[in-house]
């Protein structure tokens, strides 16, 4: 596996901040599998810090499931459209460099969770706005498909107040912007999504109110909304879980990786 850490300022001089950082998870190429579709990671943390515990974790898992991986460790403690930016210059760059990195043409997905499941998801609307800040052509930008873990949705219900004061400083311009149920329309990436019912930092029926989105604008998505588990709980084995066994409760949740690897790959045509 080749591994590396790539500093934003070192990508674009306009990312000035040592804590902005890439890091670029590539398998090596075997006798089966050469190039692979990729997928650029979003960790939790309410946009407040960036969790370890769904960054090296999910990248290692889903290497596993045939992805060369990317985890962004993207601004915190900023309003949009800070952290945004990050994601869109992550984005173009690692389109860029397709060859280099071993990618498939146009594969590349993106996977956030929690809070990074919001900036995921609202970033697959708002990615043309983001490409004019930046200079950018738009449709290097567009994900090929997103993959949403316990997200955090909508700003104007069920919000986790942590995320929304972060991101949106609690404007109401802001909040209708970051709001994804009303935000999606035909264009809108193919999704994966899951989450639990006892969920207790995010309610899920912020996934439901994704879903219904999804559906009313005929977007492929599969939505797995699980009986039992933790928010947090990432790809739920032991390089995430605090404790020496999985708790009973989340054993079903463990399977959402084959099911998400399964459901880009289908979308894909891979």
């Amino acid at each position: 596996m080749i591994y590396k850490k790539i500093l934003l300022k070192d990508i674009d001089k306009r990312f000035d901040d040592e804590n902005l950082s890439l890091s670029i998870y590539i398998s090596d190429v075997n006798e089966s599998v050469t190039s692979r579709p990729g997928m650029l990671i979003c960790p939790g943390g309410g946009y407040s810090y960036v969790s370890p515990r769904e960054a090296e974790p999910v990248a290692f898992r889903f290497l596993s499931e045939g992805f060369n991986c990317f985890i962004l460790n993207y601004s915190t403690n900023k309003k949009y459209p800070a952290p945004h930016l990050d994601l869109a210059l992550a984005v173009h760059y690692i389109k860029e460099h397709e060859k280099e990195f071993n990618l498939i043409p146009n594969s590349l997905s993106l996977m956030g969770f929690s809070a990074g499941g919001h900036l995921v998801a609202s970033y697959s609307y708002l990615y043309k706005e983001l490409a004019k800040e930046l200079g950018f052509d738009a449709k290097k930008l567009k994900p090929s498909s997103i993959v949403l873990g316990y997200p955090v949705i909508s700003t104007l219900a069920f919000q986790e107040q942590g995320t929304r004061k972060n991101i949106s400083e609690e404007n109401p311009i802001l909040d209708e912007k970051l709001d994804i149920p009303t935000h999606i329309d035909k264009n809108y990436p193919p999704t994966f999504v899951f989450t639990t019912k006892d969920d207790k930092v995010v309610p899920y029926q912020n996934t439901l109110m994704l879903e219904e989105a999804l559906k009313n604008n005929k977007i492929k998505y599969q939505c797995i909304i699980f009986e039992s588990g933790l928010h947090g709980g990432s790809v739920v084995n032991r390089s995430c879980y605090k404790k020496n066994s999985i708790p009973p409760l989340m054993e079903e949740e463990r399977k959402w990786p084959v099911f998400a690897a399964d459901f880009v790959f289908k979308t894909l045509k891979l």
